[in-house]
């Protein structure tokens, strides 16, 4: 057998669609599609931790050296589209000039791509040739190829922990749902009887009693209802409030790259994934052992009353289960795009509202509402395309089931007619218990269906419950002695994607307990990148950072930072009092630090002098303060902490120079350990040590060279 002839073996296989979770991951994103077509077991989580691509995507050449880690030879290609056809498949397509398609199939007048923002797509060669830039990169198995696994499923357990009250509710619902199926079965004897019996004789007293009888139940019925609407409104509460909070405890405590990945819309379609989950396991999983047995005991009732009727059921509901498992592929792709299309235009809506100032000096308002409207018409359009096929299944259903009605009503008029011992009364009661197994039935079917389906959301959901927390560099319980505040990064080397060039090369910087370090530099060459390495937010590739002398895996990155006051370059104000901001919603606000931290910061007489002085609000962004006292009320929020430690990047960049001045005295006299990022002079004359990064290693800069060179350009 050729290589080729090897080859055509997938050709019975389905190429996926996966969908990209984080900015610029299409590439990824191509590479599983194509890597799972290929015989390995990976899912894009898997993928996404097995390569560290970084947020600025991936290159062709990327991809080549990722392939290449799978097993896949490659084979990059310059085609036109009519070529396309010759081009073995599935191929990864450049498109877009920053973006990547997979090429599923190719035929001489169009093509279909999967497409990890849009799903699949089939496009006529006009179309294509918009986005298509003539790349094409062929991917077959090497003579080394043996099939890996990278995946990691969600289980349901995993997402809610041990819940009071849940099972006794839940064991409520059961039960109510039992009692209530007396009353349903009932239901066609009484009609039965009425006819058979209290018409037939023409007995007003039975026809009474009966009435009654039945009445009372009917009123135990609704009562019932009623209680079992309330547990599973208990239920349903319980589950969601386990359920997202503890998907909310778990992505707050996640890595900074995390967030830094992915878009707000997105990450909040993914928690909202667990409401469906809710839905199901309350609504659907409470009801449907009740259904499945009851759905026994009208077939056995049926069966008692006519095989060969019940047989004509029984063809009708395997229609409907064949008709409704045909449309699961169609709707799960649609589902998942109408998902991602909604995650999309609420991130663009989030972004917009939060730049509407930017949006205004620019005159950008039309253009930002247009492509608004373009998402927002994408994500109308994929819910409609979903509801399309939901009004179709539906549809189909109600044929069969309205053609079902007429062949057992013709089919029974006959046996009554025959006089085969079929009763008017009988057909009724048959009619009735037909439609309580019919409804049985097809809620099993459609809870399966949605079970099914749940798999989506698990999938989204995984991509938060699998991403390891940040805590993992250390310890975190205990109480943390005072530290000194020495701390030294050693040999570091870090870079934000597996292809991507180091930003620190061997970066070696010690700062001692009690000492000034100035850290400056040309914008990009890694300074904010230090920090957050000394601050636990980035872990290195290689080196180590050490607090006190000592590896940061022994004393844990939170316990360290209660002792870190930081300002950052990207620090925001959250929604509340100035007060609640500077201290940072501590619920045990001492007004004496918060005024003692304003002094410190220089922002205490001008929030004296407003109306509600510490009690005035701010907004999410600090809309209502300008640039330069938000910066002093961030300031003054790093010094509430009395820290041990003070790092500030780029704190003080929109001071004016006489106040920059004076708190820059005020830095250069606390006794703690300070490690500031600046490029104005305030802060780095008063430094003990001025230090630079180039080329990915820190260098001393000599002070009376800094000071000959300022010097000379006042002169001039």
């Amino acid at each position: 057998m050729t290589r080729d002839d090897a080859l055509n073996l997938f050709k019975g296989r389905k190429l996926p669609i996966i969908m990209g979770a984080e900015t610029a991951e299409c590439g990824l994103a191509c590479m599983t599609m194509v890597a799972r077509w290929h015989g390995h077991d990976v899912d894009l989580n898997g993928m996404r931790q097995r390569t560290g691509l970084s947020i600025s995507g991936a290159s062709l050449r990327t991809l080549m050296t990722m392939a290449d880690g799978l097993g896949l030879a490659t084979r990059a290609l310059k085609v036109e589209l009519a070529a396309l056809s010759k081009v073995r498949t599935p191929a990864i397509m450049h498109w877009d000039l920053n973006h990547f398609v997979v090429l599923a199939k190719a035929t001489p007048k169009s093509i279909t791509v999967h497409d990890p923002a849009m799903g699949q797509r089939t496009l006529s060669f006009e179309e294509a040739s918009k986005h298509f830039t003539g790349v094409v990169l062929e991917l077959t198995p090497a003579d080394e190829f043996e099939p890996v696994s990278a995946t990691q499923s969600t289980h349901l357990t995993s997402l809610w922990s041990k819940m009071e009250g849940f099972w006794a509710s839940f064991g409520q619902i059961i039960v109510l749902s039992a009692v209530l199926q007396v009353a349903v079965f009932a239901a066609p004897f009484y009609i039965q009887l009425v006819i058979d019996e209290a018409i037939a004789r023409g007995d007003p007293g039975l026809l009474a009693v009966l009435a009654l009888g039945f009445g009372s139940l009917m009123i135990l019925q609704a009562g019932l209802t009623a209680l079992r609407a309330y547990a599973l409104q208990v239920v349903g509460q319980l589950m969601t409030f386990q359920m997202i909070g503890n998907m909310v405890r778990h992505l707050l405590r996640l890595p900074i790259s995390f967030h830094e990945k992915r878009h707000v819309g997105d990450i909040l379609s993914r928690v909202q994934s667990t409401r469906p989950i809710q839905d199901v396991l309350t609504r659907g999983a409470a009801t449907a052992l009740i259904d499945g047995v009851m759905a026994l005991v009208a077939l056995v009732i049926l069966f008692f009353y006519s095989v060969t009727l019940t047989m004509v059921v029984l063809v009708a509901l395997a229609l409907s289960v064949i008709i409704t498992f045909s449309f699961y592929p169609v709707v799960r792709r649609r589902s998942e795009q109408a998902i991602v299309a909604q995650a999309k235009e609420q991130s663009h809506l989030i972004e917009s509202v939060r730049a509407s100032r930017t949006l205004k000096l620019m005159g950008r308002e039309s253009e930002r509402e247009s492509t608004w409207r373009n998402l927002f018409a994408y994500t109308v359009n994929r819910k409609f395309s979903l509801s399309r096929f939901e009004i179709i299944r539906n549809a189909l259903q109600t044929c069969i089931a309205g053609i079902q009605t007429i062949f057992v009503v013709y089919l029974a008029g006959q046996m009554i007619l025959a006089g085969d011992g079929f009763s008017v009364g009988m057909l009724f009661a048959y009619l009735s218990f037909r439609q309580t197994f019919t409804d049985r039935v097809m809620a099993l079917i459609n809870e399966a269906f949605n079970l099914r389906l749940l798999s989506l959301h698990l999938e989204r959901i995984g991509d938060i419950v699998h991403t390891e927390r940040d805590e993992t560099l250390g310890a975190e319980t205990g109480i943390l002695e005072d530290i000194t505040g020495e701390i030294e990064a050693r040999n570091v080397v870090f870079k934000y994607g597996a292809g991507d060039r180091p930003v620190l090369s061997g970066a070696d910087l010690h700062v001692r307990a009690g000492e000034f370090v100035a850290i400056t530099g040309a914008s990009g060459g890694g300074k904010s990148t230090l920090l957050k390495l000394m601050l636990g937010l980035y872990v290195p590739d290689e080196g180590e950072i050490l607090l006190d002398g000592k590896p940061a895996n022994t004393i844990g990155w939170r316990r360290w930072r209660a002792q870190v006051g930081v300002v950052a370059q990207d620090d925001q104000l959250l929604s509340g009092t100035i007060a609640d901001n500077i201290s940072f919603f501590d619920p045990d606000m001492d007004m004496e630090r918060i005024h003692a931290a304003a002094h410190a910061a220089r922002i205490h007489d001008e929030i004296a002098a407003m109306p509600m002085q510490f009690l005035s609000l701010v907004g999410d962004m600090g809309s209502a303060l300008s640039g330069g006292q938000r910066q002093r009320v961030l300031l003054a929020r790093a010094l509430y902490r009395d820290p041990r430690i003070l790092i500030l990047d780029e704190g003080t960049a929109n001071l004016d120079p006489a106040t920059e001045n004076v708190i820059a005295d005020s830095i250069s006299q606390m006794p703690i350990t300070r490690i500031v990022v600046a490029h104005r002079p305030a802060l780095v004359e008063r430094a003990d040590r001025v230090v630079t990064i180039v080329g990915g290693r820190v260098h001393l800069i000599d002070r009376s060279v800094m000071t000959s060179k300022r010097t000379s350009k006042n002169a001039d």
